[in-house]
Formats: C-alpha cells, sequence, structure tokens
C-alpha cells in the first residue's frame, strides 16, 4: 500500500513494478490535518494487518507533525506492519529484539524530528519573505493582487443573462461556476 500526496502515473507504474500487487491510495489533503482525520489515510490503517507492508513516499507523510506521525507509525509497528519509504529507501519493523527495535525508534526519532524541523523552517523563511514584501506596499500589491479579471467571459455572462438563460446553463456554456454567473449579474444589476 502506497501514501503519497499528487503521485505522477510515472511514479505509479515504478511503484507497481517494484511493489507488485501493491494497492495505491492517494490522500490529498492540508498538511495540518491529523492523520486520523486524512479520510483515505484512516481507510488505509484500519485495513492494515499483522505481516502488512506500507509503501510511503516519506515517513512523516503519516501524520500531521512530528507527535501525530510518531503515534501512527509506532502503533502501525506495534500492530506488526513493516513501512518502507520510497525516498529515504528504508524500512522499519519491529523484530522483537529490544536492541533493534530501540535502533529503529531512534531512527524514527530522528527522521520524524528533521522532516518537523524543516517543516517549520520552510513556513519561517515563507513567513519572512512575506513579511519583507509588506515593506513595501506597492510590491505587496502587486505580489498578491489576485486574479486579473477574465473580462471576455464577463462580457460573454452578460450577453447570455441580457437573453434571458439561466445562471447554470450560462455557467455551462462559458465554463465558470455558477457563483461566477450570480456575481456578475449582482455587479452590473441585470
Amino acid at each position: 500500500m502506497c501514501n503519497k500526496p499528487q503521485t505522477t502515473d510515472s511514479q505509479v507504474s515504478d511503484i507497481k513494478k517494484s511493489y507488485l500487487g501493491i494497492e495505491i491510495s492517494t490522500d490529498v489533503c492540508s498538511g495540518t490535518v491529523p492523520a486520523i482525520e486524512r479520510e483515505q489515510l484512516s481507510r488505509l490503517l484500519d485495513k492494515l494487518r499483522k505481516d502488512d507492508v506500507l509503501v510511503v513516499w516519506w515517513i512523516d507523510r503519516l501524520g500531521r507533525d512530528y507527535h501525530d506521525s510518531e503515534t501512527t507509525i509506532r502503533e502501525l509497528l506495534n500492530r506488526g506492519v513493516t513501512i518502507k519509504t520510497i525516498n529515504q529507501n528504508m524500512t522499519f519493523a519491529y523484530s522483537g529484539n529490544d536492541m533493534q527495535d530501540m535502533t529503529i525508534n531512534i531512527q524514527l526519532t530522528m527522521i520524524t524530528a528533521m522532516a518537523a524541523a524543516e517543516r517549520k523552517n520552510r513556513l519561517a523563511s515563507a513567513e519572512s519573505g512575506r513579511q519583507a514584501i509588506k515593506q513595501d506596499p506597492k510590491l505587496w500589491a502587486e505580489k498578491f493582487s489576485g486574479r486579473k479579471p477574465n473580462m471576455a467571459r464577463k462580457a460573454k455572462i452578460i450577453e447570455l443573462l441580457e437573453q434571458g438563460l439561466s445562471i447554470r446553463k450560462i455557467a455551462a456554456r462559458v465554463g465558470c461556476n455558477p457563483s461566477t454567473v450570480q456575481r456578475v449579474k449582482k455587479i452590473n444589476k441585470i
């Protein structure tokens, strides 16, 4: 079983060649959601039994943060599940030998802690960049001005509204959401 966000077709093909009979599970959600609340991951975790092998892209993808990842990983290992990572090319499984299992725990602690530190550094760096841009209001307005309006689409929506078409029909014809048509209708008082 594999859990990796935004897996390409080529990567899926490679994974299937490397792990015959693998079931691919992709969970795309915010990194702030705990493992147990992630729909696909939660289902996957419920399915796993003793002697199953879980293949993950990164070990830290098994949780929201250091503690969530650590809890999920140890629970799986305690249930007899083996965890293999693709990017780190590592295998984690408890053997019943106290010394070997302690070594596994140390490795997991280091890897998940390093991933958590990297994430915090990326977030801090991004925030630092935003703060630097905020110092220049002109640059801030340029960088965070939002999408430019599609004037051609707006004109077409107005034209179709004036012809009396329904909001849903206009949305389907123009290729936008009905809320976009409603917004144009409201702003232009049609």
